[in-house]
C-alpha cells in the first residue's frame, strides 16, 4: 500500500504537464471572438493599398494574423505590429492610411501599439488613444498626423514608451499632461513643435526612470524657456536637443548627466567655449556638437571619454587650435568629424597609433597637414576618408592602397603634384566615391575602366584619351584636364549592362571630332557639359531622347548646323548654353516659351530671325548676342 499513492500521482502529474504544455503553446491559442470582430472593423476603417493585412480574415484565428501577438495563456490580444517596414522604394504602396477606428477600445489588453512610418493624411491624433490604459509602448513616428496632441494620452499611467516623432505639424501648447506618466523611460518628440510650451524643461525632467529623451527640431528657444539653467535627468542615457535654437552657452546641468551614453546638440547656435567639465561624460559614447557657433580649443578634458566612439565638432569655423594630444589616446573612437572647422597642426603617424577601430576620418576644410613615412601602414581600415583642403601632398599619398574598406575618398585640393600610381586604379575600382579635383595629378588614363559611382577628377593634369566607363558611374567629372582625341568612340562605347550615367562634365579639355549619333544609350542622362573642347558637326538628333535632361552646355567648340528639332522632347531642360559656336538657322520658339528654360545662352552664333522678348518670364537668364 505504500507504494500506490505514487503509481496514483504520477498520471496525474502527466495529465496536469500536459494540460500546461496545451495552455502555453501558442499554435493551441484560440483569439477572443469579441476582440477579433474589433480588429477587423479597425481593418476596414483603413486604407491599405498594399493589401498587407490580408490574412485578417474572418476565417481565421486572428491569433495568427500578421503583425498581432496574443498572450500564450490567456489568447487576449496583447500587441500590434503594424509599423511600415518597408523601405523607401516600397514605402507608399505598403503604408496604411484612412481611419484609427475607436475599435481599439475593445481590445482592453493591448499593451503595445505600432502604427510608425504610415501616413494618416494630417488628421489629429486620435483623443481616445488615452482611454487604452494597458498601453505601455506607443509609436507614432512618421504617421501623418496633424494638430494638437492631445492631453489625453496623459491618463496612459502605465506607458514606458512614447514616440510622436516626424508628423506633419504636430504642436504642444501645454505639457502639463506628460507629468502623470510616471513611469516613462522613453520619450520621442522629434519634429514636434513645442515653442508655445515655457516649461518643457521641467515638465520632461521630472521622470526618475527616463532613460532617452528625443527633441531634435522642436523649435526650443532658451530666450522662451522658464529655466533652462537646471534640469534634473537621474537616469537620462540618451540625449537628443539637435535643431533647436539656443543661441547660448552649454548649461552647466548638462556636464551632470553622468551617465549620458549620446548627446545630440547639432545644429543650434550654442556659443562659447565648449567646458573642460565635458570630461565628467565619462560614459559618453556619441558626441555630436557639429554646426553650432563654439570657438576657441578643443577641451583636453576629453581625452577622459575613454567610451568614445563618434565626435563630431564638424562646422564650428571658430573652433581653432591643434587637435589635442589627449584625443588621439580615444582607442575606441571610430568616428572623428573636425570638418570645417580652423584646425591647424600637423598629424603623423604617431598619433594614429591608438587608433585601431577608427573608420571615418572627415578633417575637410581645415589647416591640418599630413606628415607620415612613404612606407606607412595604418593601424585602422577607414570607410570614409575626407580630406579636402587638408595637406596631403606633393607626393601621392602611399598608405592608401593598406585601405580596403574605402567607400568615399576625398583628397581635393590637397597639393598633391604627383603621378598617379599604378596600383591607384585597380585599388579604386571598389570604391563608391572618388574627389581628387584641384590638384596636380597626372596620368594617362586611356587603359582605364572607372567603375565608381561618383569620380571627380576635375581640374588637375591627365592626359591621353577618355577613360571607358563600366555602367555603375552616375557622376563623372573629369573637366579642366588635358584629356585629347576624339570624342565618338567614348560616346559610343559598349557596356555590359545599361548606363547609371546621370551627370558628365569633359569640358575644358582638348577633345576633337564629332558628337556621334549614339545617345540613346545614355538615357539617364540629367546634365551633359561638352564646353570648351575643339568639337564640331551638328548636335545629334538621338540627344533629343534624354526626355530627363535638365542641363546642356556645349559652348566654345565649333558645332554648326540648326538646332534639331529632337532637343523639344527634352521637356525638363533648365539651362542651354550653346554659344561661341557656328550654329545658324532660326531659333526655334520652343526655346523661348518652355517654362522650365531659366538660362539661355546663344550668343556669338549664326542664327538670323528677329527675336523678341517680349513674352519671356523675368526670371528668364538669357544671351542671344551676336546672332
Amino acid at each position: 500500500m505504500r507504494n500506490s499513492r505514487p503509481i496514483i500521482l504520477f498520471p496525474l502529474l502527466c495529465f496536469l504537464s500536459s494540460t500546461i504544455s496545451i495552455l502555453c503553446d501558442p499554435n493551441t491559442l484560440v483569439c477572443n471572438e469579441k476582440e477579433k470582430h474589433a480588429l477587423l472593423r479597425f481593418k476596414k476603417a483603413l486604407s491599405n493599398p498594399g493589401n498587407r493585412l490580408s490574412s485578417w480574415s474572418v476565417n481565421q484565428d486572428c491569433c495568427r494574423w500578421e503583425a498581432v501577438r496574443c498572450n500564450n495563456v490567456t489568447g487576449r490580444v496583447v500587441e500590434l505590429h503594424l509599423g511600415n517596414p518597408y523601405d523607401a522604394d516600397d514605402y507608399e504602396f505598403y503604408r496604411l492610411g484612412g481611419e484609427i477606428s475607436p475599435a481599439l477600445l475593445e481590445l482592453e489588453f493591448l499593451s503595445y501599439l505600432n502604427l510608425s512610418w504610415n501616413d494618416f493624411g494630417g488628421s489629429p491624433i486620435p483623443s481616445f488613444l488615452g482611454s487604452m490604459g494597458s498601453l505601455r509602448y506607443l509609436d507614432l513616428t512618421s504617421v501623418g498626423f496633424g494638430g494638437l496632441v492631445p492631453h489625453q494620452l496623459g491618463n496612459l499611467s502605465t506607458l514606458r514608451h512614447l514616440d510622436l516623432g516626424y508628423n506633419n505639424g504636430l504642436y504642444v501648447e501645454n505639457l502639463g499632461w506628460i507629468s502623470h506618466l510616471a513611469f516613462l523611460k522613453y520619450l520621442g518628440m522629434n519634429g514636434v513643435d513645442l515653442h508655445r510650451e515655457v516649461h518643457w524643461l521641467e515638465s520632461v525632467s521630472m521622470f526618475p526612470s527616463l532613460s532617452e529623451l528625443h527633441l531634435s527640431d522642436c523649435e526650443l528657444n532658451s530666450n522662451k524657456t522658464s529655466s533652462f539653467g537646471y534640469a534634473n535627468f537621474t537616469s537620462l542615457t540618451f540625449l537628443d536637443l539637435s535643431e533647436n535654437n539656443f543661441n547660448q552657452e552649454i548649461p552647466n546641468w548638462l556636464f551632470n548627466l553622468s551617465s549620458l551614453v549620446s548627446l545630440s546638440l547639432l545644429d543650434n547656435q550654442f556659443k562659447g567655449q565648449i567646458s573642460e567639465s565635458l570630461g565628467q561624460l565619462k560614459y559618453l559614447e556619441y558626441l555630436d556638437v557639429s554646426f553650432n557657433s563654439f570657438h576657441g580649443p578643443i577641451p583636453t578634458s576629453i581625452g577622459n571619454l575613454s567610451s568614445l566612439r563618434s565626435l563630431g565638432l564638424s562646422e564650428n569655423q571658430l573652433i581653432n587650435g591643434t587637435l589635442p594630444m589627449s584625443l588621439w589616446f580615444l582607442s575606441n573612437l571610430e568616428n572623428l568629424n573636425v570638418r570645417g572647422t580652423s584646425l591647424t597642426g600637423t598629424i603623423s603617424e604617431v598619433h594614429f597609433t591608438a587608433l585601431s577601430k577608427l573608420k571615418d576620418l572627415l578633417i575637410s576644410g581645415t589647416s591640418l597637414s599630413f606628415h607620415v613615412n612613404s612606407s606607412w601602414t595604418p593601424p585602422f581600415q577607414l570607410e570614409y576618408l575626407e580630406a579636402d583642403s587638408c595637406k596631403m601632398g606633393p607626393k601621392f599619398p602611399a598608405w592608401l592602397q593598406t585601405q580596403k574598406s574605402l567607400f568615399c575618398l576625398d583628397v581635393s585640393r590637397s597639393g598633391i603634384v604627383d603621378t598617379a600610381p599604378n596600383w591607384f586604379w585597380k585599388f579604386a575600382s571598389y570604391i563608391e566615391q572618388i574627389h581628387l579635383s584641384n590638384n596636380q595629378i597626372s596620368g594617362d588614363l586611356s587603359q582605364v575602366v572607372l567603375n565608381n559611382t561618383i569620380i571627380d577628377l576635375s581640374s588637375n593634369c591627365f592626359s591621353g584619351r577618355l577613360p571607358r566607363l563600366s555602367p555603375n558611374v552616375v557622376v563623372l567629372n573629369i573637366a579642366n584636364n588635358s584629356f585629347s582625341g576624339q570624342i565618338s568612340p567614348f560616346m559610343c562605347q559598349k557596356m555590359n549592362g545599361r548606363s547609371k550615367l546621370e551627370v558628365v562634365d569633359i569640358s575644358i579639355n582638348a577633345l576633337s571630332g564629332e558628337l556621334s549619333d549614339c545617345w540613346m544609350h545614355w538615357s539617364s542622362l540629367t546634365h551633359v557639359s561638352l564646353g570648351s573642347n575643339n568639337l564640331s558637326g551638328k548636335i545629334p538628333n538621338s540627344m533629343g531622347s534624354l526626355v530627363g535632361l535638365k542641363a546642356l552646355s556645349l559652348q566654345n567648340n565649333s558645332f554648326y548646323g540648326e538646332i534639331p528639332s529632337s532637343l523639344e522632347n527634352c521637356k525638363v531642360l533648365g539651362l542651354i548654353n550653346l554659344s561661341d559656336n557656328k550654329f545658324s538657322g532660326i531659333i526655334p520658339r520652343w526655346i523661348f516659351e518652355r517654362t522650365t528654360l531659366m538660362v539661355i545662352h546663344l550668343r556669338s552664333n549664326k542664327f538670323n530671325g528677329h527675336y523678341s522678348s517680349t513674352n519671356m518670364p523675368t526670371f528668364f537668364s538669357y544671351s542671344v548676342g551676336s546672332c
